[in-house]
């Protein structure tokens, strides 16, 4: 939370968020439900309902990956505490890419790059979406 309070704009005087893990397979089925997938492709998501955020229960705080997961669901509970308003879901994600792959960088020396395209496609409202 010091982190993401001192890389963005974040108000991050909030209580520190739940944390539900769970198999790969149940949080498959509570993100898409009956619908197509990759599998294997879900590294943690936020329940807004709830305020929890949930990773599954391979989850290991000694890999940077997974503390880099961590942190971008952290970003959408604190967007969600700090009652953000966003067109849609898909516009939570602009913040948390870059941020996530800043903390990657700077903690822990992992150059993770991804597509600019990529990350602009899913963090743009579609219609129908």
């Amino acid at each position: 939370m010091i982190w993401i309070g001192a890389n963005s704009t974040l108000d991050t005087n909030h209580d520190i968020p739940v944390v539900l893990f769970l198999t790969q397979e149940q949080m498959e089925q509570m993100y898409y439900g009956e619908h197509e997938h990759e599998k294997d492709s879900l590294h943690g998501l936020y329940d807004i309902e709830d305020d929890v955020i949930i990773l599954p229960d391979t989850w290991d705080r000694r890999k940077p990956w997974d503390m880099g997961v961590l942190l971008h669901e952290m970003v959408h509970y604190l967007q969600d505490q700090n009652e953000i308003k966003f067109a849609c879901m898909a516009n939570m994600e602009r913040e948390a890419w870059p941020l996530q792959q800043k903390y990657l960088s700077e903690i822990h020396g992992v150059d993770w790059q991804y597509d600019d395209l990529w990350h602009h496609m899913i963090s743009t409202c579609r219609d129908g979406y």
